[in-house]
């Protein structure tokens, strides 16, 4: 929104933006569009930067804690009971899409079956990849790690 719609030469206003940073983290860039009556800038273009910082995720440093709540809401109740491609989506891309912390689904094809398995239920040390097994404290069963790397290895 801008203070004017109108502004004669040397005159000054101001231009206010909202930037929507849901689902953002991080350092992004918007731009702003203006039109102007200039003939040699008849468009001029803003570019706003910001580094996005989540407010649910400042400050965790245990990557176990997203088995508890608030954070069992978004990575692990959605998958609860779905397998492969489903639970892959429901719980695993919050993290693995491409620019967030986890690896991309295309990086992870890369690793061998037993690798891409052993992180899956034991998790990576020094990141955020917390085991997902069972058998550690984690929600996932063998059935549904075996589809994850079914899954992955399959893209």
């Amino acid at each position: 929104m801008v203070s004017s719609d109108h502004l004669g030469p040397d005159e000054e206003g101001q231009l206010m933006a909202t930037v929507t940073t849901e689902g953002k983290k991080g350092l992004i860039t918007k731009t702003v569009q203006i039109r102007t009556n200039d003939p040699e800038r008849p468009l001029v273009i803003l570019r706003l930067r910001a580094n996005v910082i989540d407010p649910f995720h400042r400050g965790v440093t245990n990557a176990r804690a997203i088995f508890s709540a608030p954070c069992s809401r978004c990575h692990v109740e959605k998958g609860l009971g779905k397998s492969g491609a489903a639970l892959y989506q429901a719980d695993c891309l919050l993290c693995h899409r491409r620019g967030r912390s986890g690896g991309s689904i295309s990086e992870m094809k890369r690793l061998s079956r037993k690798d891409l398995e052993s992180i899956i239920k034991y998790g990576k040390p020094d990141t955020m990849m917390p085991g997902f097994s069972f058998e550690i404290g984690g929600p996932l069963t063998e059935r549904q790690i075996s589809s994850l790397v079914r899954y992955i290895k399959g893209r």
